[in-house]
């Protein structure tokens, strides 16, 4: 494999997992593939892409304006040309920023942040302290500070980024507005296209993925939307039959019980069975629990069986406990929701239409996102260092800011396991083991089980069409007895593999994906024309000669 081919196909593989690079990531990376020498067509077309991308996420920085102009201008494209223009005219009155330091987003509180905004003339003080805030899930300082952002004389250059953060706070309207008023950027049509999918028009969504690839050519994630999109699977998938079963287990949260069920009451369940594993609850009695859960979801009592234990089994126990129940064996698939979840109406049919466009996948998961303002709170994890006894993991959330990078489904190491669904004969035929019980009460069960469907030669999916809110950030503030089982359930984890395994798993994940994502873009290159296409014209042979090493 020359170096050309190397270093596409390695920073297509880092954009894809990283969501989007961070502006200084970006130029950093296109530093390195314009000074390479010979500068060859697609190294010099990845470099500029990347390039647009620094500008388009960081607008009121004059000196990544300057070198998005300076490489335009020597490898045009011509809609970033007409974005320049209009930057070039609405930051000529911007206020040149003072070397100010704003608060520190990881201590300062909302409020604080929101005064910073108002108090700043210039949107490069501003705009950093207003990604810091949707960040933070801030709904309410969030949106003021949209308003006062969109209201300046430069503040609609961002307006494509405005809207995503508005959107993602429930403010649809208001998303919509930024996006007519907006300077119109590919991050503007990526959200049209998340719009047109919510409201189920997966025509229109195409039109939008298609215009954002036009805008800007460098989007895998666009690539393997379309890809889906043409696989048919942007849908509802099919209604799901007698053969699943949803199993739940919880202990001491009767309430949120209660709301997750009212929530799974509300989507598409077909025929499907649910059986809840009550684990030792001890601040109600069996019955009460029983009746709080039935009258929040009256809908669903027919379909509905409680399993009461007199002890907290733990989690890894109690899955087991249901997988081994005779109805849940006899079922084909099975799913296991937290009792903190809530679930869009589309949920098991999407993932029941992933586990078989994907035929060698045992389990299924989505996309985890907070509440209020939609972050993301999980999507995906893969191996970034293996050692003998040592696993370092990828982030969980490479990105907070859900902008549709990560909305296609994937294979990966392992999904979170709050909304999980398992293919039992795929399991079974693989010799799969149980979920470990030494990883009791919780923590790395998951995460033990995905890898041993690796171990086995299976595969994991992600699903980002599948965004399910979770309620209780298992990532959030903990104990220190919380620590410290995580830290101990992590190095039984490493105590669990051998290095040799290790090996095998991250290869065979990063092969896997890496063919996922070339099949996808074969699927939707004879589609591609303009810009876009001669782009990913260029980038394809690499791609598969990169494969191929």
């Amino acid at each position: 494999m020359d170096n050309a081919a190397h270093l596409v196909s390695r920073l297509v593989t880092l954009t894809r997992s990283s969501g989007y690079l961070a502006p200084d990531h970006a130029t950093a990376a296109a530093a390195t593939l314009l000074e390479a020498r010979p500068l060859t067509p697609p190294l010099a077309a990845l470099g500029s892409g990347l390039v647009r991308h620094a500008a388009i996420f960081d607008p009121f920085d004059r000196d990544t304006l300057r070198l998005a102009e300076d490489v335009n201008r020597t490898l045009g494209h011509p809609p970033m040309g007409d974005w320049l223009a209009k930057a070039r005219r609405l930051t000529a009155a911007e206020p040149v920023p003072e070397a100010i330091n704003p608060p520190d987003p990881r201590a300062a509180a909302p409020d604080a942040l929101l005064t910073h905004v108002l108090a700043q003339p210039a949107n490069a003080h501003r705009y950093p302290v207003l990604l810091a805030l949707w960040r933070a899930g801030a709904r309410e300082q969030l949106i003021r500070a949209i308003e006062i952002m969109a209201a300046s004389p430069s503040g609609l250059l961002a307006g494509p980024m405005l809207a995503w953060g508005a959107y993602g706070a429930g403010e649809p309207l208001l998303a919509q507005m930024l996006l007519d008023e907006s300077v119109t950027a590919f991050p503007a049509h990526t959200l049209r296209a998340r719009m047109a999918l919510d409201q189920g028009d997966t025509a229109g969504a195409r039109d939008h993925l298609l215009a954002t690839l036009d805008a800007e050519p460098f989007q895998p994630a666009a690539i393997e939307q379309l890809a889906g999109l043409a696989d048919g699977h942007a849908g509802p998938g099919p209604t799901p039959g007698p053969n699943t079963h949803i199993c739940l287990y919880s202990w001491n949260k009767p309430d949120m019980l209660a709301r997750t069920v009212a929530s799974l009451a509300a989507t598409r369940l077909g025929q499907a069975r649910v059986t809840i594993l009550n684990n030792g609850t001890t601040t109600c009695p069996p019955d009460e629990l029983e009746r709080r859960v039935r009258e929040a979801a009256p809908g669903l009592a027919a379909s509905l069986a409680f399993v009461h234990l007199p002890v907290n089994v733990g989690a890894p126990a109690a899955r087991n406990w249901l997988l081994a129940m005779p109805e849940v064996r006899a079922a084909r698939l099975v799913a296991f929701l937290d009792d903190d979840v809530l679930l869009p109406p589309h949920w098991l049919s999407r993932l029941t239409a992933t586990l078989a466009r994907f035929p060698e996948a045992a389990a299924a998961g989505c996309k985890c996102v907070n509440q209020g303002v939609r972050t993301i709170q999980y999507a995906f994890r893969n191996l970034s260092e293996v050692g003998e006894r040592k696993i370092r993991f990828t982030p969980n959330a490479p990105t907070l800011m859900d902008m549709g990078q990560f909305d296609a489904a994937r294979p990966c190491l392992t999904v979170m396991g709050c909304c999980h669904l398992l293919h039992r004969e795929r399991l079974d035929r693989l010799n799969v083991p149980d979920f470990g019980v030494r990883f009791s009460p919780s923590q790395v069960d998951d995460i033990e089980h995905d890898m041993q469907i690796w171990k086995a030669g299976g595969q994991v999916i992600y699903d980002g069409g599948v965004a399910v809110v979770h309620l209780q950030d298992t990532g959030g503030a903990r104990t220190r007895a919380s620590l410290a089982q995580a830290h101990a359930n992590h190095h039984k984890l490493e105590h669990t593999f051998s290095h040799d395994d290790l090996l095998r798993m991250d290869k065979a994940t990063a092969r896997a994906d890496r063919l996922h994502f070339t099949r996808a873009l074969g699927t939707v290159l004879p589609t591609l024309d303009g810009p876009a296409g001669a782009f990913w014209r260029m980038l394809h042979p690499l791609l598969l000669e990169a494969l191929a090493d």
